[in-house]
């Protein structure tokens, strides 16, 4: 029997099928059994497991042994131990940043800044999407040591950020910043607004996550551009790692034209246990992860209905946010400009052990569906490639959130414009020796909801 709640997808087995709660002490049999049989029933790659569970391995080994070659995103975790929930440097420091390759840096490395939440402790202290950093806690950057720096930085209660600027290639040592790990609440709409292009209004939209806590501000945000009569959009999803199935299904409702509520989101297509399922937009958005459900019926005023609609992405683009720019291709021009993406064409659900007492203190997120769009394309294991190749690394220092010297925003707006071919992009692609967002993307798994509306 599957529980469902808004916020997660919790599993049992029926009372009449499974035998009497055990008693006593939790042995590593019996969790590893548990986890075996949770596994059998969703887990995509379910022809893969053993016959029983070993009894040897911790749960986490256990699992990991479990998981199938193919299989990259699976999680385990327990929810009673901070230690085993993932910090990531934007919601623990409040900044993101690439570190990449720069020969005139001490160590041949540069800190450079993607992102700070506003009202955060960097950006209180004066740190801006562009900044440069040559240091960690004292030490420089160097190829060698900027991922294992990152992920110290990363663990800590504090930071110490040597910053620096980069004029003509040289670079001159600036303060030192200490920064303080907080749990900080991101406000994903970072800008957004409207411009003229040859007498077009252009919307445009920097939203950096699919959490159902802010759907009002993007049906808001839309109801603004349809006010204007906005006929073009460019959405930038460049680092947006994903989240929310509901989010992505809101996304798609406010700019694709001629569809309804029965129209077909996204098809699920999983094992023996949860077979093929087609998921209208009406289901999809009845089932936010958080929040209430969203009537379709309720986003007329909101939703523009546009022809062709410009994506901006980057390597850290995934999840939700790769299903967005799928999902979409049935039903109008996509036109992708930037980096792949990450390639997460998969989705989970979520299973906790429902009984009281509760005995197994896991939380499993196995890989239950691949994802395909309303003409059944999908596997997209290597990423979405955009139809305009382009690093923003390839031209520094980084323009501010939609500036049009941003060569993903110009390539766009020559688009708009007409003069498309003419634009000449950064030929230069960079290598990343640290992606903070990066670690988002990579462990942020999309939820399923398994039962719908």
């Amino acid at each position: 029997m599957i529980t469902a709640s808004l916020l997660v997808i919790s599993c049992s087995k029926d009372d009449a099928d499974k035998p009497a709660v055990p008693t006593g002490v939790v042995t590593r049999h019996e969790v590893n059994t548990w986890i075996l049989d949770s596994m059998r029933y969703f887990y995509l790659w379910n022809h893969t497991l053993p016959a029983r569970a070993d009894s040897q391995p911790s749960a986490i080994d256990f699992f990991s042994m479990l998981k199938d070659k193919a299989d990259r995103f699976s999680t385990i975790y327990r929810p009673d131990n901070p230690s085993s929930n993932t910090r990531y440097m934007l919601h623990t420091f409040g900044l993101t940043f690439n570190i990449i390759s720069h020969t005139s840096a001490p160590g041949g490395a540069i800190g450079v800044v993607q992102l700070t939440v506003p009202g955060s402790g960097p950006a209180n202290l004066g740190i801006k999407r562009g900044d440069y950093f040559i240091a960690i806690n004292g030490t420089i950057l160097t190829p060698d040591n900027a991922a294992s720096l990152s992920r110290s930085m990363l663990n800590s209660n504090d930071a110490v950020l040597t910053m620096a600027t980069a004029d003509n290639n040289v670079i001159t040592k600036r303060a030192d910043i200490t920064l303080n790990a907080r749990t900080i609440r991101e406000q994903p709409i970072y800008k957004q607004d409207i411009r003229k292009v040859n007498g077009k209004n252009v919307a445009y939209l920097f939203y950096n996550a699919f959490n159902d806590s802010y759907n009002a501000n993007v049906i808001h945000a839309f109801t603004q551009f349809k006010s204007v009569g906005a006929t073009e959009l460019i959405l930038d999803l460049r680092y947006n790692p994903g989240g929310s199935v509901a989010g992505a299904a809101l996304l798609n409702a406010l700019v694709a034209p001629d569809i309804d509520e029965n129209s077909t989101f996204a098809k699920y297509a999983g094992n023996n246990n949860m077979g093929h399922r087609t998921v209208s937009f009406k289901s999809a958005l009845s089932v936010p992860e958080n929040n209430a459900p969203i009537q379709f019926s309720s986003l007329t005023d909101a939703r523009l209905s546009l022809q062709r609609i410009f994506i901006l992405t980057g390597p850290q683009t995934a999840s939700a946010a790769e299903l967005t720019i799928n999902t979409l291709k049935p039903y109008m021009q996509v036109i992708q400009i930037g980096q792949s993406t990450l390639g997460k064409d998969k989705a989970a659900v979520i299973i906790t052990d429902m009984r009281a007492p509760q005995r197994i203190p896991y939380t499993l997120l196995p890989v239950t569906y691949n994802l395909f769009n309303a003409r059944d394309a999908g596997g997209y294991v290597d990423g979405i490639t955009p139809d305009y190749q382009v690093d923003e690394m390839g031209k520094l220092p980084l323009a501010e959130i939609g500036e049009e010297s941003d060569p993903l925003i110009a390539k766009a707006i020559a688009i708009i414009s007409g003069g498309g071919r003419e634009h000449i992009l950064p030929e230069k692609s960079v290598k990343r020796y640290f992606d903070a967002q990066g670690d988002i993307a990579d462990k942020n798994i999309l939820k399923i909801p398994t039962v719908l509306r």
